[in-house]
């Protein structure tokens, strides 16, 4: 594929490896949602069922006290943004423990390069993330189940796909569902894919900045 082309890959040959790897994984993951929004247009006509819209980032998040959200307490346009930086902090630090035990990082030197790749496949990888994993989910589901059932279902499709993820394991797959939880909590209450975009991207940014910064292959 093109994403692993020499000439690609020696645009900046430190970080060739993680251009070829993930840049790989995601050009596969793109494409495929082209067919996957067509089937889901096609057996349900309503591109707003099917959350396929910005949804409205005005709508005050409903209460989640273990996230210490209160009651009106924040809209969600903001609260994504907020949510979003502070998820990816926490992916950060758990990828510092489970994979390096806190040891300096070696190749700090390689982010500047690597960083319009980074931006490009974290855009990318969270889109098509959330088309699988939340449109995909919520969208034919919503009006079978019950939220809570529906948040739980979305979060353990989401978790077991990040198995071997960054961390890997069952740490990963318990971190990833907290979060496809949360991320399809936030479409449902927005009637929207945006907000969810925006958190996924800000930590798909740190979580591949971290494999640069610390060679995770």
């Amino acid at each position: 594929m093109f994403l692993r082309s020499s000439w690609w890959q020696g645009l900046f040959a430190e970080s060739g490896w993680f251009i070829g790897s993930v840049g790989s994984q995601v050009s596969l993951k793109l494409p495929s949602t082209v067919p996957m929004i067509a089937l889901l247009l096609l057996l349900y006509k309503k591109p707003g069922q099917l959350y396929l819209s910005k949804g409205d980032l005005s709508v005050i998040a409903e209460p989640i006290p273990a996230f210490g959200i209160k009651p009106r307490w924040v809209k969600w346009g903001r609260l994504a943004v907020i949510s979003g930086f502070a998820i990816a902090a926490g992916s950060l630090l758990l990828t510092l423990i489970t994979v390096t035990g806190f040891s300096a990082p070696d190749n700090l030197g390689a982010l500047p390069g690597a960083m319009p790749f980074i931006l490009l496949f974290a855009l990318a990888n969270s889109f098509s993330e959330g088309i699988f994993f939340r449109n995909a989910v919520l969208g034919p589901l919503t009006a079978l189940l019950p939220k809570g059932q529906l948040m739980i279902v979305a979060a353990v499709f989401f978790g077991i796909s990040h198995y071997y993820g960054a961390p890997q394991g069952i740490i990963g797959v318990v971190m990833s569902g907290v979060l496809g939880w949360y991320l399809c909590r936030s479409m449902y209450e927005t009637r929207g894919m945006l907000a969810p975009w925006i958190i996924h991207f800000l930590q798909d940014v740190v979580i591949f900045m971290a494999m640069v910064a610390l060679t995770v292959r």
